[in-house]
């Protein structure tokens, strides 16, 4: 497992409702997991977003 490092952030109360409803649903154990999880997701849209650009690029130069 990667270095862990501590992060603190400030959520707006929506938010923090939304995460500790994942953590009380069992879902997950902890914030930080649900954090996690959230950036992951994250990370995967936007490399998906920089993998459909080219073809966006080449489309609009037809």
């Amino acid at each position: 497992m990667a270095a862990q490092h501590t992060l603190h952030v400030a959520l707006t109360e929506p938010l923090v409702r939304y995460v500790g409803g994942q953590v009380a649903s069992g879902r997950y154990a902890t914030a930080s997991e649900v954090v996690r999880a959230a950036l992951r997701l994250l990370i995967e849209r936007d490399a998906a977003a920089l993998d459909r650009l080219p073809e966006a690029e080449t489309s609009a130069d037809v």
